[in-house]
């Protein structure tokens, strides 16, 4: 009855473990918090804006590294299908949507639109090659981040690799919910877009608050 009781206590852990509902909880102790694929939370850095942004990028193992691809609110990023009806058709920050939010936790969550406006006009963007990694050093009032290029998938195929970026917000696009709002840079400039839901784009997280 003891080895039956040690048995079935296991098994229980384990299932509470995998649970969607622990999945989507949020919290600093989520044991899916340190699921391989979805990388340790970041550094939080503070710019002189209005939220914290992460070092890294959500399953990067640090700033030059590109980390994890996801189409709009998919959380697994195992989502390639071409199909608008395969993703969500509203916001995501915060919710059980966001990748960062549920991973991360600790307050990590996808930046808003206007937090991405904010950090293209209040900072100070700089071209520059980090140890073979093209992108931007992004400086503020109060330190800087690195944006690696991270190219884009589209289906299952790939493109811009080694020249462009493409950071999801967690917002839908006001204009048709086919789209997301999108950081979108190159060496030539940079500015939030809207983009087809169905591209797979990596998350730089922010949070309110160290």
């Amino acid at each position: 009855m003891t080895l039956f009781r040690s048995l079935y206590t296991y098994l229980v852990a384990a299932i509470v473990a995998v649970s969607p509902t622990s999945a989507m909880s949020g919290g600093e102790d989520d044991p899916l918090s340190q699921r391989a694929g979805y990388g340790m939370p970041g550094q939080a850095v503070d710019l002189g804006l209005s939220v914290l942004w992460s070092d890294h990028n959500v399953g990067a193992t640090g700033p030059q590294d590109v980390g994890r691809f996801f189409g709009y609110g998919d959380i697994t990023g195992t989502v390639t299908t071409c199909s608008y009806s395969d993703y969500v058709s509203q916001d995501v920050v915060g919710s059980d949507r966001d990748p960062a939010f549920v991973f991360w936790g600790g307050g990590w969550r996808m930046p808003t639109a206007s937090e991405i406006n904010e950090l293209v006009e209040r900072c100070e963007w700089k071209w520059v090659v980090k140890n073979g990694v093209p992108g931007y050093v992004v400086s503020g009032r109060n330190g800087s981040i690195f944006l690696p290029v991270t190219g884009q998938r589209s289906g299952k195929e790939w493109a811009y690799q080694q020249t462009r970026g493409y950071y999801w917000s967690g917002e839908i696009s006001e204009a048709n919910r086919d789209y997301a709002g999108a950081l979108f840079f190159h060496k030539g400039g940079k500015m939030l877009k809207d983009y087809r839901k169905f591209y797979g784009f990596v998350i730089r997280p922010v949070k309110e608050e160290f």
